[in-house]
């Protein structure tokens, strides 16, 4: 919800957030069984490749945008296509695949990548406590920053903002790159 909402803040329709999803998804579950690390460093640096992979993959449509006049509706609805396909390609290779399996399984993550449990027994873990973190950062980015400001002047009018010296182009690239990572 906050990646679409970002995205259209901005005036742009972020409809392949479900593909960045699933490319963030597998960067984070790359990591998640690659090391054996401690959670402390483990868990963080997982979560910075899912934000890496949505943010590049969204990125993608934004740059399309940017350089050809590409509507983003209909790139990131392609995007979304491309990176399901992508991701059940890679869950049959032998990097992803579980062993022993001809389905498209993945390796389990290791223990240390998974989010603690907050109450117990409870299936609530510390993924609700980066949530509310994540919709903090975003209003305190869509409402205090500089970065917002402009994200909002150029969906309300990008000639008005190319006016003002607002390089419109790199600004469709980096909301579509926030979105993807949120």
């Amino acid at each position: 919800g906050l990646a679409v909402a970002v995205g259209f803040q901005a005036g742009l329709f972020n409809i392949g957030v479900n593909g960045q999803m699933h490319i963030g998804g597998m960067a984070a579950l790359w990591v998640g069984f690659s090391f054996a690390i401690p959670a402390i460093i483990h868990i963080p640096l997982a979560l910075v490749a899912a934000v890496i992979g949505g943010a590049i993959w969204a990125g993608i449509a934004g740059l399309l945008k940017a350089r050809t006049g590409a509507h983003e509706v209909i790139t990131t609805i392609m995007l979304n296509f491309i990176a399901f396909f992508l991701v059940n390609y890679m869950l049959t290779t032998t990097i992803f695949q579980a062993p022993g399996r001809n389905d498209p399984i993945s390796q389990p993550a290791e223990a240390s990548a998974q989010f603690p449990r907050l109450l117990g027994d409870y299936r609530l873990n510390i993924g609700f406590l980066i949530a509310l973190a994540a919709v903090a950062f975003s209003w305190w980015l869509m409402y205090r920053s500089t970065v917002g400001f402009e994200f909002r002047a150029v969906g309300f009018n990008p000639d008005g903002g190319r006016y003002a010296g607002m390089n419109v182009a790199w600004i469709y690239v980096s909301v579509m790159a926030v979105s993807g990572a949120l």
